[in-house]
């Protein structure tokens, strides 16, 4: 169990990060998406880094899997309990906007964040 909670605790950092350098205002905003725009977008270094990190985040989502595979009480529904785990990236992601993307956080968000950590809460126990 270890392991779990190392790998996802790396999931939701490097996820963060993916999503802090893609979901930059300053990246993604000037008008409509053209097709140069696009090319110049998949050449720019955020997104080529922020694409590095999102790529760590599916390694560490096979990481996370492969570890719970290895507990006999829980290597029957591995998969579902690891999407249901790395849920809390998302969690840490609405933190990350909202101090370092100056996003606002609404009601409907913090119980949203409330329910993925309480679900989770129970699902590994």
């Amino acid at each position: 169990m270890f392991y779990v909670i190392i790998y996802t605790i790396l999931f939701s950092i490097v996820t963060v990060i993916s999503i802090l350098l893609t979901g930059s205002r300053a990246f993604i905003s000037g008008g409509e998406l053209s097709p140069a725009k696009i090319i110049k977008m998949l050449f720019d270094w955020h997104f080529i880094l922020g694409a590095g990190f999102a790529f760590s985040a599916r390694l560490l989502f096979v990481m996370i899997n492969n570890s719970l595979l290895k507990i006999p009480h829980l290597a029957q529904s591995s998969t579902t309990i690891t999407m249901f785990i790395t849920s809390i990236a998302m969690v840490f992601v609405i933190i990350a906007n909202y101090y370092f993307l100056g996003e606002k956080i609404n009601t409907t968000q913090g119980i949203g964040a409330f329910v993925i950590l309480f679900g989770i809460f129970l699902i590994t126990r």
